[in-house]
């Protein structure tokens, strides 16, 4: 099997065994809050361009795996919501971003093979 093939099927295979969160959008949410530990719901809209709608689907749908979770509070006598990465999902977050670097690391590799030849 060529490494090209190899590749594509880690990539495959890697969008296959978690459908959940590699949808972009909630693989954006879920790498902004592993750098920030958590984000207040109007920035992080703000921060990925999402409308308010968009962005609560996602959450809700995140929150149910257990990788969010959704707080609500008064800050400066302002309703406020808070989004924190759980420790599940900090972890799902790293997984997830080791096996994207190994993916990466093979292709720069190659490319890198390729151009020697």
């Amino acid at each position: 099997m060529s490494l090209d093939r190899d590749l594509l099927s880690s990539l495959v295979e890697l969008m296959e065994e978690d459908r959940e969160t590699m949808v972009p959008t909630r693989l954006s949410i879920l790498i902004y809050l592993y750098f920030t530990q958590n984000a207040n719901f109007t920035i992080l809209q703000k921060k990925l361009g999402l409308t308010s709608g968009n962005l609560s689907s996602h959450l809700r749908k995140l929150e149910e795996l257990n990788l969010i979770r959704i707080s609500k509070r008064f800050v400066e006598l302002k309703p406020t919501t808070i989004v924190s990465l759980t420790q599940d999902g900090a972890k799902q977050v790293r997984d997830q971003m080791l096996r994207m670097r190994e993916l990466v690391s093979k292709v720069i590799e190659k490319d890198l093979n390729d151009s020697e030849e």
